[in-house]
């Protein structure tokens, strides 16, 4: 790779895939948590995994999460 950002295109089932996984992962948040970070936080870690290839719900909404656990 040339190491450009290259656009990634989703089909509309899996921007609804992601879309309702964000919604998942910002609803697995405590008050607290959800206070301290951001919404964006949580759908660049679930783009990131699925720009890579990821496309379980599970494995994605723990990319979300992973990091929030703290």
């Amino acid at each position: 790779m040339d190491g450009k950002n290259h656009p990634v295109y989703f089909d509309l089932e899996t921007v609804a895939l992601l879309k309702e996984t964000l919604d998942d992962a910002w609803a697995c948040l405590r008050p607290e948590q959800r206070a301290t970070m951001l919404k964006t936080t949580l759908a660049e870690r679930i783009l990131k995994s699925a720009v890579q290839g990821e496309c379980n719900r599970e494995s994605l909404l723990d990319a979300a999460l992973t990091e929030a656990a703290v």
